[in-house]
């Protein structure tokens, strides 16, 4: 039997080897996200949901404000409901006030149901002032969309249901125009006609809307009274490392191809501008805002755990084995997706709504308790990662542009149209933002 001196020195080597195969993860996944940022086509949503699974991806939805990403898992337990949240970075002050006041809102309609609430226009204000950056961002790249494709036939198509759909008095109001849209991308959704870029943008406009709606109808339902009257909310802390060591550029590269070849390939990456684009922000340091030298010694990442992967960890560490939506307010990730499916392999039935297929850097690691699992999953990834910069540095003379636009994991409201909500909605836009999508 190994001696307690053993065994410590075997955990210390252990940890010593698991510290080298993080910084090997974090430099090699700045080389991809450089080299090979989209790795293939976006996974399509499949997946049948249930009705609080739903619920889920509406919350994900209201609760993401500007460029945050926010997951929600909810748990269903016998006589009441937990709702984890988390996202990638710090819970400020008025996002607490604003889930507290979200929560209140969802027991006030439920009490009231079925019958509707006179809190309908206010739950609908407060998300749609919490929202309003994000959903005006969404407008003008829809609006650029429709300038640039004008003479189009499904953008006239959409213009002519614009108009039939809004009144005059609400063409500038940025919550119609999400009704409206909401609306549209249920009547062609499943046409083939309609470019999935254009599709998209409909989505994203409409899913405001789309989720207040669902989110009242879904408190509405009397057999959810219970759960709503006894919702306990849990928000997981985010976990950021501003300084972690990694690799230089040319150190990774360099374990791939030999020193002419590494010459060649710089110099189409720097003829490559979305490449060079990439490459001058990944490699400038989080603290000091300074360029780092693409051979240097001493290089520095900012790492944050994705918001899907701080659930997750709640998930593996409590050894929680039944189907488990998580909703994401925006696709997950290809690394994301890569510990997702590792997970699905060891026995957790783990239910996500889409993968973009995109490599960031900053991706951090899970850190569950599960020393094996943490290891497997690490060299599972770091294999994939392998295959990924080794068949790209093979046919570095091909393109390495990727577009930028990201697909983000909006939920696809089954309910009705919420017409009852114009009214509320109406009352809503005349306080927010106005914005002009079409001309009239």
């Amino acid at each position: 039997m190994a001696s307690s001196k053993e065994c410590e020195n075997e955990l210390k080597e252990c940890e010593k080897e698991l510290k080298e195969y993080k910084k090997e993860l974090y430099s090699k996944e700045c080389v991809a996200q450089n080299i090979n940022f989209v790795v293939s086509e976006a996974s399509k949503e499949v997946i049948t949901l249930m009705d609080y699974e739903r619920f889920s991806g509406y919350l994900a939805t209201i609760l993401a404000r500007d460029k945050e990403v926010v997951a929600v898992w909810l748990r269903v337990l016998s006589d009441h409901c937990e709702i984890y949240l988390s996202k990638n970075f710090a819970w400020l002050d008025n996002d607490v006030k604003y889930i507290d006041k979200i929560m209140k809102y969802l027991k006030d309609i439920s009490k009231d149901a079925p019958m509707e609430s006179s809190t309908n226009g206010t739950f609908a204000e407060a998300v749609m002032l919490y929202c309003s950056a994000k959903l005006e961002s969404r407008l003008k790249k829809l609006k650029n969309y429709i300038e640039k494709n004008g003479d189009s036939k499904h953008i006239k198509s959409f213009i002519d249901f614009f108009l039939i759909n809004i009144d005059n008095t609400d063409k500038e109001s940025m919550i119609m125009m999400s009704q409206v849209c909401n609306k549209y991308y249920k009547e062609i959704k499943y046409k083939s006609s309609i470019p999935p870029k254009f599709l998209g943008y409909i989505k994203k406009v409409g899913s405001y809307a789309g989720s207040i709606i669902g989110i009242i109808e879904c408190a509405h339902n009397i057999q959810y009274q219970s759960l709503f009257s006894n919702v306990i909310v849990i928000r997981r802390s985010p976990v950021v490392i501003n300084n972690q060591p990694i690799y230089s550029w040319k150190n990774i590269i360099r374990r791939f191809i030999d020193e002419d070849k590494y010459k060649n390939f710089m110099a189409k990456c720097l003829n490559k501008t979305k490449v060079t684009e990439r490459m001058r922000r990944v490699y400038t340091n989080n603290t000091t805002q300074q360029q780092q030298l693409l051979d240097g010694d001493d290089v520095k990442q900012c790492i944050y755990l994705h918001a899907e992967m701080n659930i997750l960890i709640y998930i593996i560490d409590n050894k929680i084995n039944g189907r488990e939506f998580i909703a994401v307010s925006k696709k997950c990730c290809y690394l994301c997706g890569l510990y997702i499916d590792f997970a699905q392999e060891q026995g957790y039935n783990i239910i996500i709504s889409g993968n973009h297929k995109k490599i960031y850097s900053g991706w951090k690691l899970p850190h569950v308790k599960d020393n094996n699992f943490k290891i497997r999953s690490l060299r599972y990834i770091l294999e994939n990662l392998d295959r990924i910069i080794e068949k790209k540095l093979e046919h570095y003379t091909r393109s390495l542009a990727a577009d930028s636009d990201s697909g983000e994991n909006n939920p696809d409201p089954n309910n009705s149209d919420g017409e009852y909500m114009d009214v509320h909605f109406k009352k809503v836009g005349k306080k927010l933002k106005k914005f002009t999508l079409v001309q009239l």
